[in-house]
């Protein structure tokens, strides 16, 4: 048999040869299996990228209450520095207080990831986030004391930024334990930040003051 002859032959048995219905039907399986295959591994790669993303969003929001705890920490310090030169009856002309208190990246990223966080969690961080707007309020009003003219305001705004900062630190510890803790009493936590006892009595003492109508420092009213 000649060449011709031979491919002749070859195309009649492939235009008689009956296809199955697997023959048929394995290119409609190969295409599914690959976009199948795609789509899986598309979604490995999303996935993936979201967790490493939600995971960096939530180290972000941790890094800013850490921040916030050094913050209170240092600022009942000076606060505490300060009530003694109030309760002394002289008005305080300087300051290590910070001018104000903000959360950028908890402002940012928390709304998007905050199931990532515990119930308990997230309660805490909503109580931080009322009492950093209280601390900012009273760090302007009391870092802008050269307009107050009554050092009996001035202690009362001390007070009140005192009470708000030491909570403020108590839930950061929380938050970054993700656990509920027993506190030390009032005095002895302020102790245990570095507080010393002296400017501690000068704080209470300005406290006393408050609840008993100035009647025992009778700081200047005016």
């Amino acid at each position: 048999m000649d060449i011709d002859g031979f491919a002749q032959c070859l195309t009649y048995i492939q235009a008689t040869t009956v296809k199955t219905s697997t023959d048929k039907f394995l290119p409609l399986v190969g295409t599914i299996i690959g976009a199948g295959l795609a789509f899986s591994l598309n979604y490995f790669s999303t996935t993936r990228k979201e967790a490493k993303t939600k995971v960096a969003k939530k180290e972000c929001c941790e890094e800013d209450i850490h921040e916030l705890m050094h913050i209170c920490k240092h600022a009942l310090e000076n606060l505490l520095e300060m009530c003694e030169t109030i309760a002394t009856k002289t008005r305080p002309t300087g300051h290590n207080l910070p001018s104000t208190v903000s959360l950028p990246l908890l402002d940012k990223y928390y709304p998007e990831i905050a199931h990532a966080f515990s119930v308990d969690q997230r309660y805490w961080i909503k109580l931080v986030f009322r009492h950093v707007t209280d601390i900012s309020k009273y760090l302007e009003l009391l870092t802008e004391h050269e307009a107050e003219t009554s050092l009996l305001r001035i202690s009362v705004l001390a007070i009140n930024l005192e009470a708000c900062l030491l909570e403020a630190h108590k839930l950061c510890y929380c938050i970054l334990n993700n656990k509920q803790f027993e506190f030390s009493e009032h005095d002895e936590a302020l102790a245990e930040l570095g507080v010393t006892h002296e400017r501690i009595e000068w704080l209470n003492m300005l406290k006393s003051n408050a609840e008993k109508a100035n009647s025992v420092l009778r700081l200047p009213n005016a």
